[in-house]
């Protein structure tokens, strides 16, 4: 009675609140999981996984960690004798959320999120400006003006594990302009910028804090850079290189409701030059992932 646990019921349902679950590589998660009846006396299952080399799971408490892409099948069965089982799929992806290569448009060459469009000076700008294409590191790149900026589709990122990585070539370095900018708020933000504050190339939050290279990346050159956050670690690369490490980064998505632009944010002068290869991803890449990623150019 009063759902207290009697150990003469037996569990007759177990259910998952998704068919599917979508995860990168190198995450973790527990899913949701329903048993009935609430009084059940051993609500205790026993989790196995179809293909552990993809998805691996922890056969007591459920918590599955992807291991390499594909899918897998994760199935709980309940211990009370009484065999109840339910199952779901995991599938692994490599973590890429989008791509945006500019080969003459401003698409996800991915197709999994939206397509980008062109800003004025600073976000929410009642004026539009403009975006051409020069050479870029592979194939084409997206050429700012200088007065213009490009509005990524809202929700990119939605956690507190994340990277971004994109190619670099700035025209003139002025000081606080940002060359991706991400926020939940105009209080609560990430912005990389190639020339902060401090007189270095970093990626600041909250203008609070500062995730520095300790040098501001060149103007009129190439320059790629990659930034990862895990949960309060941040790391910044240039040119496949460590450059900083640190803790307490602050954690700013939380919802699909995030901003996210290249070259404006809400207050500073627009980023002119060249921007190449955009990548987001919903986990952390290696330090040999952003190296290969560098390489990848050819430069």
């Amino acid at each position: 009675m009063n759902g207290e646990p009697d150990a003469n019921v037996k569990v007759s349902t177990v259910a998952f609140a998704d068919a599917q679950k979508v995860i990168a590589v190198g995450n973790t998660f527990t899913p949701a999981v329903s048993i009935l009846p609430l009084n059940a006396g051993n609500q205790a299952l026993s989790w196995t996984s179809s293909a552990p080399a993809i998805a691996a799971v922890d056969t007591t408490g459920g918590a599955v960690t992807a291991k390499s892409t594909g899918e897998a099948v994760i199935t709980a069965v309940s211990t009370d004798g009484g065999n109840i089982t339910a199952s779901y799929t995991v599938k692994v992806t490599d973590g890429r959320v989008a791509v945006y290569s500019f080969e003459g448009d401003l698409k996800d060459s991915l197709q999994l999120a939206g397509q980008g469009r062109v800003t004025g000076a600073l976000i929410g700008s009642a004026t539009v400006g403009s975006i051409t294409y020069g050479n870029g590191v592979i194939g084409q790149a997206a050429q700012f003006d200088g007065a213009s900026g490009i509005r990524l589709p809202d929700g990119l990122i939605n956690t507190n594990t994340y990277s971004v990585s994109l190619w670099l070539n700035p025209d003139q370095l002025t000081t606080y302009t940002t060359a991706f900018f991400g926020a939940s708020s105009n209080s609560s933000w990430i912005s990389l910028v190639p020339k902060g504050p401090s007189d270095a190339t970093i990626l600041w939050s909250n203008a609070v804090y500062e995730a520095t290279a300790g040098y501001i990346i060149p103007a009129e050159t190439w320059t790629h850079l990659t930034i990862t956050v895990d949960n309060g670690t941040v790391k910044l690369y240039i040119n496949g290189e460590e450059k900083f490490s640190g803790s307490g980064f602050p954690d700013i998505f939380k919802s699909s409701n995030g901003v996210f632009t290249l070259g404006v944010n809400y207050w500073d002068v627009p980023f002119k030059g060249l921007i190449d290869e955009l990548k987001l991803y919903n986990n952390v890449l290696t330090p040999e992932a952003v190296l290969a990623d560098y390489h990848s150019a050819g430069l």
